[in-house]
């Protein structure tokens, strides 16, 4: 009987420790499900937002350029294999090599050579980047590979070769007796939109001494379309000219309507610390550089619902200016004008630090007008508010605007 007991006794005990095993694997089970989910799940957040991570994040090496004789070569060094898309702009004057989730290793960029007159490493927002190749003459892509590791060669490589050409078409003359004449080339005016914030019944910040964001931002709005016209290079129109209200889409129809080059938006923010000034420049972003950025987005954005207009529920055309549908060409291209612009204002104006900010602006939506929303400053501070209304520091600052506008074209006509 005492050997039965014992018996069953010890079968008893292996069975309870059996069950405990069981019961420890499935919390492990589990547990690892759990984890796997979280990876997966922490995965699809980085493809869908494009947030680049140590372990996605493409590196670039070094970039390289020589000229071959009938072609010039460009070659990226990179950690994995490159996803890059290189295309000719419009005129054929540049090359644009965009790359998703990159990080640029420090290297100097190359020389001009060929028919290469300067080759701009741009770091751009959300892990993106861009290599832009400036060219003397009018060129194309002749061809663009990947060569793999090889031997010593334990980095991937993308390679560009540039070749001069075509020709842009002569213009043809009707009267076949002054064919041999120069013909005048006829360039089109860029148009440029100035967007004053604000107006009418939306007032927006309010200064210190009383002065309202509405009239500020028109009173430059007017004296930057007097530098821009003195150039005589481009065409400006105004979204409002008046004391108005106008809706958000409604800013964006105008500048559509005229088939803006380019859309400038003026601003002057209020700031629950007095002592807060300087300028800062906006360009539209995904997600927000920081709180005070979405902030503001959410404050300014607010403006159609004083007129009681979601603009998101405005109208198809509308409705279809949203976030995911945004060029990263356009992106690209306002956030290049935002670091020439704030390269011009600095020797001019004082600069809010981390002066290139991002955030969702309505009024930049556009998906293909590039645009800067500018806060030049703020009226609740005291100093602020009283350069904002000082001709001579509003000449200084439209001043900056129309250096960078003309940068920004010579490169991007």
């Amino acid at each position: 009987m005492n050997i039965i007991f014992s018996l069953t006794l010890l079968a008893d005990i292996y069975t309870i420790q059996l069950l405990r095993g069981i019961v420890q694997s499935q919390k492990l089970i589990i547990g690892m499900r759990q984890v796997i989910q979280k990876i997966l799940l922490l995965i699809l957040v980085i493809i869908y937002t494009g947030i680049p991570s140590a372990g996605f994040a493409q590196k670039i090496l070094n970039v390289r350029s020589g000229d071959q004789g009938k072609f010039t070569r460009v070659v990226i060094d990179t950690t994995n294999r490159p996803d890059f898309k290189s295309t000719v702009n419009e005129g054929g004057g540049s090359i644009s090599t965009f790359m998703p989730s990159v990080i640029f290793s420090k290297f100097k960029a190359p020389a001009a050579v060929g028919n290469i007159k300067n080759i701009e490493i741009i770091d751009l927002p959300n892990g993106m980047g861009q290599i832009s190749l400036k060219l003397k003459n009018t060129g194309q892509i002749k061809q663009a590979f990947i060569l793999s590791p090889k031997g010593d060669i334990k980095h991937f490589r993308y390679v560009i070769d540039v070749v001069t050409g075509p020709k842009k078409p002569k213009t043809l003359i009707e009267n076949q007796k002054d064919r041999d004449k120069k013909v005048k080339k006829i360039t089109k005016k860029k148009v440029i939109v100035i967007d004053p914030g604000h107006g009418g019944k939306d007032p927006g910040a309010i200064g210190r001494r009383g002065i309202k964001e509405k009239e500020v931002t028109l009173g430059v709005a007017l004296q930057l379309e007097k530098h821009l016209n003195a150039t005589g290079l481009y065409d400006v129109y105004l979204t409002r000219r008046t004391d108005k209200f106008l809706r958000l889409g409604q800013r964006v129809a105008f500048a559509r309507k005229r088939k803006a080059d380019f859309f400038i938006s003026l601003h002057a923010d209020s700031h629950p610390r007095k002592d807060t000034r300087g300028l800062s420049v906006y360009t539209l972003s995904r997600v927000a550089s920081d709180k005070e950025a979405e902030k503001l987005a959410i404050k300014e954005n607010k403006a159609d619902l004083i007129d009681g207009v979601d603009l998101n529920t405005e109208s198809p055309e509308v409705a279809n200016i949203l976030i995911d549908l945004v060029k990263r060409e356009t992106m690209n291209l306002s956030a290049k004008f935002a670091h020439n612009l704030i390269k011009k204002l600095s020797t001019r104006v004082l600069l809010l630090r981390n002066t290139h900010r991002f955030a969702n602006f309505a009024v930049l939506r556009t998906p293909d007008l590039p645009g800067v929303l500018v806060e030049m400053g703020y009226i609740s501070n005291k100093q602020d508010e009283k350069l904002l209304t000082t001709p001579r520091y509003c000449k200084r600052l439209c001043e900056g605007i129309m250096e960078s506008v003309k940068s920004y074209f010579a490169v991007n006509s």
